[in-house]
C-alpha cells in the first residue's frame, strides 16, 4: 500500500513546496545550477536506444529548454561559472546545460532546440571517438546486450552471470545494470568483455542513425556561442589509469581540441564523474579552469571549481504519476530539498 501511495505523496509534496516557494528557482539566486543530458532523440530512435536513463525525446527536451529559459539565466558552463565566481547574482539564478559524450544527436536535435529559445550549451566530447566515429564502450555494450536479450537469452544470461548481474523483469533495466557492473572491471577486462558480448550478438549493433559529432559540426557550434569541452580522449574511467595514460586522456585531449577548434578549451568533464585527488591534479596541471563531476546537487559559493556538481535530467523522474512533465517536479529535483541518490 505504501508503495502505491508514494507517487501521490511525491506529487503532492512537490506541488506544495513549489506553491509556497521553497523550491522555486528564484529562491536559489546564490547557487550555480548545472544540468546534464546525454542523448536527445526522435521517438523512433529513442525506442531503439538501449540506455533509456540517459536519453530524452526531442519533445521532452523542448519542454525542458522552455522551462529553463523562463526560470534561469542560462549560459555556457564556462561563462556561467566565471560570472558566478565573480559574484554576479542575477534575479534568475545561473544554470548551465551540459551534454556528455559528443553524440551526433546533440548537433542534430539538441542544438536547434537550444537556439530556438536563445540558449547556449556546453558539450563534452571524447576526442579520439570523434576522429574514428567510434561507439563508446557503454553504448557498444548496451546495444549488444539488448540484441542478445532479443535473440539469444541463454547467451545474454551467460554474459550477465559473468559480472554477477541479475536478469531483471524489465530488459531495459537489465541492460543498464550490466553496464553499471562493467564499470567495476579494469579497462582491459572491460574492453575484452565488451568485445566478447558484441561478438556473441553478431557484431556491432549500432543503428545507422547513431554516431559521433563531426569536427565541422563542433566548429560551427563554437562559432554560434556554444562551448565545447573535454571529456577525455577515449572515455576511460580515469582513476583506473596509470600516470602516463591519465596525462594522455586529460592533457592531450585539451591540446587536440584547441588545435582542431581554434578556440580555448577551459573546462573538463570527468567520464562517469570518476575523479580522485590524482585525477583532479592532472586536470588542474593540464590548464583547465574548472571541471564537472556527477555529484548531485546545486553548487553553493565556495565549491571547488574542480568538483562542480550537476543534476541529471530524466523525463521519467520529471513526470507526475499521471505521466505529465511537471515544473514542480523539476524544481524539486534542482533544489537542495531533493533527496540525493
Amino acid at each position: 500500500m505504501l508503495k502505491l501511495l508514494r507517487p501521490t505523496v511525491r506529487d503532492l509534496a512537490g506541488d506544495l513546496l513549489y506553491a509556497i516557494g521553497l523550491t522555486r528557482p528564484d529562491r536559489g539566486a546564490r547557487r550555480l545550477n548545472v544540468v546534464t543530458f546525454h542523448r536527445v532523440l526522435p521517438q523512433a530512435q529513442l525506442r531503439e536506444y538501449p540506455l533509456a536513463a540517459i536519453a530524452v525525446s526531442v519533445e521532452e527536451f523542448t519542454w525542458f529548454a522552455d522551462y529553463f529559459s523562463r526560470h534561469f539565466t542560462v549560459d555556457t558552463f564556462a561563462n556561467a561559472a566565471r560570472r558566478w565566481e565573480a559574484g554576479e547574482r542575477p534575479e534568475r539564478p545561473f544554470l548551465a546545460i551540459t551534454f556528455d559524450d559528443g553524440q551526433r544527436d546533440n548537433a542534430l536535435h539538441a542544438v536547434p532546440v537550444l537556439e530556438r529559445f536563445g540558449l547556449r550549451g556546453s558539450f563534452y566530447v571524447p576526442v579520439k571517438a570523434l576522429d574514428d566515429n567510434e561507439t563508446l564502450w557503454h553504448d557498444r555494450l548496451g546495444y549488444a546486450a539488448a540484441a542478445l536479450l532479443r535473440t539469444d537469452r541463454s547467451a545474454a544470461s551467460r554474459a550477465l552471470a559473468r559480472l554477477g548481474a541479475p536478469e531483471l523483469a524489465d530488459d531495459v533495466a537489465t541492460v543498464q545494470e550490466l553496464v553499471e557492473r562493467a564499470k567495476r572491471l579494469t579497462p582491459e577486462e572491460r574492453d575484452a568483455f565488451v568485445d566478447e558480448t558484441e561478438r556473441a550478438a553478431g557484431g556491432n549493433s549500432r543503428p545507422a542513425w547513431d554516431g559521433m559529432m563531426t569536427w565541422e559540426q563542433l566548429r560551427a557550434m563554437v562559432a554560434r556561442g556554444h562551448e565545447v569541452g573535454s571529456h577525455s580522449m577515449t572515455h576511460q574511467l580515469l582513476p583506473q589509469l596509470d600516470d602516463a595514460a591519465l596525462a594522455y586522456e586529460v592533457a592531450e585531449s585539451r591540446r587536440v581540441l584547441e588545435a582542431r577548434l581554434g578556440s580555448k578549451v577551459e573546462t573538463f568533464c570527468y567520464p562517469n564523474g570518476d575523479a580522485d585527488a590524482r585525477v583532479v591534479r592532472a586536470v588542474r596541471e593540464a590548464g583547465y579552469a574548472r571541471a564537472l563531476s556527477t555529484r548531485w546537487g546545486p553548487n553553493d559559493p565556495g565549491t571547488s571549481p574542480f568538483d562542480i556538481s550537476r543534476c541529471d535530467i530524466q523525463a521519467s523522474t520529471s513526470r507526475t504519476r499521471k505521466g505529465v512533465l511537471s515544473e514542480s517536479r523539476v524544481a524539486l529535483r534542482l533544489s537542495p530539498l531533493q533527496p540525493r541518490p
